[in-house]
């Protein structure tokens, strides 16, 4: 056997990587599918034993299962499947070994001897089949639930179920109806690929006790914790899309978004809303997955779970300003107390610290810096390649002056991160200041702006600003740092530079006068010596901007 036979695996960092080629870390749902075909090597796997392995016996749908073997396949470079082989009716089954990193492939066979089949012969499939099917009955049936006791809810801690309604169509569109079957079909395969939901499978409205009845309840019986529905509606040329999502715990509408467009943007439109939706059910932060939403404010209770602490302290980051940041902080730091290796709390601690750097200076400032990046190694270390533990090392990469770490970090956790706007507005901000990628950068900011809609926070304005400053637009940054936190010193002194650099001082001097009001201690020379710029020329960039408005120098 040679290595280019073998895959490694390490279940620490959930990379997978095909003889001497690169590792590439997946999913959770996938590496937990790809370890359950690995223990069965040479054998293969049931979609029922996958179901049950990796999703907990939950109703998932097809979607599910076809987009964990696709993300393993494309980790590998399957591209003919020669690696991975489906079995049309039966299953999944790898074609070649799998051994954990750093272990030695078995030696070779001697050339006369006879090779074993790798795979085992149809009358033991047949039997593998024939008892699992056996052990199974009564229990589940392919992509849906035998008939027989109601299921129960998903306990606590799990991820909680999703289901997906059709979009209905309103009024008479006929070719409207596969679009709203094609956008179901999307924003399924989306939530897919998050590792905090379990996505129910469309064809449990007809099994179970239930079925035949309201589809809200139907899915409420087999678990689903939120549904998303929504209309299709044509007016004209135009197109109108509604989307929300309902609680069942409460059967209470908690998100609702409206999508406008014309009918030849209709992929546009879908993709749109597909994103959109991901990001309400698995923002960490601000989503709706924990069940959390606002209903811990202020003081949580005493046991509170990190992923508790997690989020109160994203509500406070958003806030965006000295004291809510002083409280995100001790939240994160929470959660840290509670399980100290939780990757997302220290990405958070990581964040908010960097946040916090141009509001002090000197000594303090240095502290922050240290502290943001151990928290932003401790986040890369022990995130498993998810996107903000990424996006938390790419700034630590920039501090060491690595721009080419710093980027593939950045553009692999912003990819990662594609349903998470907090995620790419961060991404942004740190992709404008730390790379010269400014398109790229604005991108990101953008997309997120255009996530949530009128409920986006001013600081997603952020990232697009400093990366419009820096390519030297100045009505795009003037028209975004409008839009900005309005008491962030950054923001302040870009706004009097760019005030007058457009022959305005005295709107210069004013917005000079309120920074000084609020951050009576900020000065041009004490931020650029403390805000990590990469590289070192934006320095200069930003002192000639600001030398000529009313902010003091040193």
């Amino acid at each position: 056997m040679t290595a280019q036979e073998v895959i490694y695996f390490d279940e620490r960092s959930r990379t997978v990587r095909l003889g001497d080629g690169e590792p590439v870390a997946i999913r959770a749902k996938s590496f937990a599918a790809f370890m359950t075909l690995s223990r069965a090597y040479p054998g293969q796997v049931s979609k029922d034993v996958l179901i049950e392995e990796v999703w907990g016996g939950a109703v998932v749908s097809d979607d599910s299962i076809t987009q964990a073997i696709s993300t393993i396949r494309r980790a590998l470079g399957d591209k003919d499947h020669a690696l991975l082989q489906t079995n049309p009716g039966t299953g999944y089954c790898l074609m070649v070994p799998a051994l954990p990193e750093g272990a030695v492939p078995a030696a070779p066979e001697d050339a006369g001897a006879a090779r074993p089949s790798r795979r085992p012969p149809p009358w033991a499939i047949a039997g593998v089949l024939a008892l699992v099917l056996a052990v199974g009955a009564g229990a589940f049936v392919l992509f849906g639930r035998a008939s027989g006791p109601e299921p129960s809810i998903q306990p606590p801690g799990e991820s909680p179920a999703v289901a997906v309604l059709g979009f209905d169509v309103l009024g008479d569109a006929p070719d409207l109806q596969t679009f709203s079957r094609g956008l179901q079909s999307d924003i399924i395969v989306a939530l897919s690929e998050l590792d905090t939901v379990s996505v129910l499978a469309p064809s449990v409205l007809d099994t179970g006790p239930d079925a035949g009845q309201a589809p809200l309840r139907a899915y409420a019986s087999h678990g689903a914790r939120f549904v998303v529905g929504g209309t299709v509606q044509q007016s004209g040329a135009g197109l109108r899309i509604s989307g929300h999502l309902i609680d069942t715990s409460t059967s209470q509408i908690v998100w609702v978004r409206r999508w406008d467009g014309q009918r030849k943007d209709l992929q546009t439109l879908q993709d749109d809303v597909v994103a959109a939706l991901a990001n309400e059910l698995a923002n960490p932060w601000s989503g709706q997955i924990t069940g959390l939403g606002t209903g811990l404010v202020g003081v949580p209770p005493e046991d509170a779970s990190p992923e508790a602490h997690i989020q109160l302290g994203g509500q406070r980051f958003t806030a965006f300003n000295g004291p809510a940041f002083t409280e995100a902080e001790r939240h994160f730091r929470a959660a840290l107390e509670i399980e100290p290796g939780n990757a997302e709390a220290w990405a958070g601690l990581s964040f908010v610290l960097g946040a916090m750097i141009p509001l002090v200076r000197g000594d303090e400032a240095k502290a922050l810096r240290d502290a943001r990046a151990n928290s932003g190694r401790q986040a890369y270390h022990l995130g498993e390649g998810s996107g903000r533990s990424l996006l938390a090392g790419s700034w630590t990469a920039a501090l060491r002056g690595n721009r080419t770490e710093t980027l593939r970090r950045l553009r692999e956790a912003a990819d990662k991160l594609a349903s998470d706007a907090d995620g790419l507005a961060l991404a942004s901000i740190q992709g404008a200041l730390t790379t010269e990628h400014y398109a790229e950068a604005a991108r990101w900011g953008v997309r997120a702006l255009e996530m949530k809609g009128d409920a986006a926070p001013d600081w997603y304005n952020l990232g697009p600003a400093f990366a419009a400053v820096f390519q030297g637009d100045t009505e795009a940054a003037r028209n975004f740092l409008h839009r900005a936190p309005p008491g962030y010193p950054p923001v302040l002194a870009l706004l009097s530079g760019l005030e007058a650099g457009r022959g305005q001082p005295d709107r210069a001097v004013e917005t000079a006068a309120r920074l000084r009001m609020l951050h009576n201690d900020f000065t041009v020379e004490g931020y650029l010596e403390a805000e990590l710029f990469y590289p070192e020329s934006k320095r200069e960039t930003l002192r000639a901007l600001l030398s000529a408005s009313g902010v003091r120098m040193r």
